[in-house]
């Protein structure tokens, strides 16, 4: 059922979008969570999104950075949208003023060093994953690597951490693919339980492709935009049996956009 609750100011920060008790995985627990509008895009063509949530939707995004042990984003969100990634909930909202462990899908360590989350370092701690060191290079991959390699030192220098995984198989040279199941792995192995996966589209579809979704939680605004883009690409569906489906656990009235929660 749909309802409009009549204390969304009061109520709905203070209420976690968690289960009551997490489940047993040897993964970290995944929330896949966004904004798009009725016709399932996160963004007009030109990449104006400002704001899809309502101002009372726009608290799910705090409450599960509060609530949630880490957030993620892929670089591109990074490049595009210069986020900080920290909750900014109330002390009243935030009594013990959780931070989540930002982490970024970063193949080959291009996050800027100036970059807001390197600024706010001393906030709360980020982590960015790239990938292996690759072997046999040419004299220009070496030299690509070797201006990595100082991006590197220049991230690290900012205050932030810097792990590397494995890449997906079938990753092309000029479009690296981290490997999901391996960065879930490692973030097991850092204490991880809880995983908000804020964006951007490649990464979202990327989670959903290799079922590692648990909850979705989407924040659903009344508007139409048409062709833009879309919150989930292709994800190889071609039967109805195939689908990634999930089971509603509530829809509500948040403003005047709906969020809707489901989960496996």
């Amino acid at each position: 059922m749909v309802y409009q609750s009549t204390d969304l100011e009061t109520r709905k920060p203070k209420s976690s979008l968690l289960p009551s008790k997490l489940p047993a995985l040897n993964r970290p627990y995944v929330v896949l969570s966004w904004a798009q509008s009725a016709d399932g895009q996160i963004a007009t063509r030109t990449g104006d999104s400002k704001y899809l949530s309502s101002p009372e939707s726009l608290q799910v995004q705090q409450i599960l950075r509060r609530d949630c042990d880490a957030v993620l984003v892929g670089v591109g969100t990074v490049l595009a949208d210069d986020p900080r990634l920290l909750c900014r909930l109330s002390p009243a909202e935030n009594p013990e003023n959780r931070q989540p462990l930002r982490v970024v899908l970063d193949a080959r360590f291009q996050t800027p060093s100036d970059s807001s989350l390197c600024k706010t370092s001393g906030e709360g701690p980020v982590l960015i994953i790239g990938a292996m060191k690759q072997n046999d290079l040419s004299p220009d991959d070496k030299a690509a690597q070797q201006d990595k390699e100082k991006r590197i030192r220049n991230l690290m220098a900012a205050g932030v951490s810097i792990a590397r995984t494995v890449i997906e198989q079938d990753s092309l040279p000029s479009r690296l693919k981290l490997s999901l199941h391996a960065v879930l792995d490692l973030l097991s192995h850092r204490g991880i339980r809880s995983l908000f996966v804020e964006g951007g589209s490649a990464v979202i579809t990327s989670f959903l492709k290799n079922n590692v979704a648990d909850r979705v939680i989407l924040d659903l605004s009344p508007r139409f935009i048409g062709q833009g883009i879309p919150a989930v690409r292709d994800l190889g569906v071609l039967a109805l049996t195939e689908s990634r489906r999930f089971h509603t656990i509530s829809a509500e009235t948040w403003g005047e956009n709906v969020v809707w929660v489901m989960e496996k």
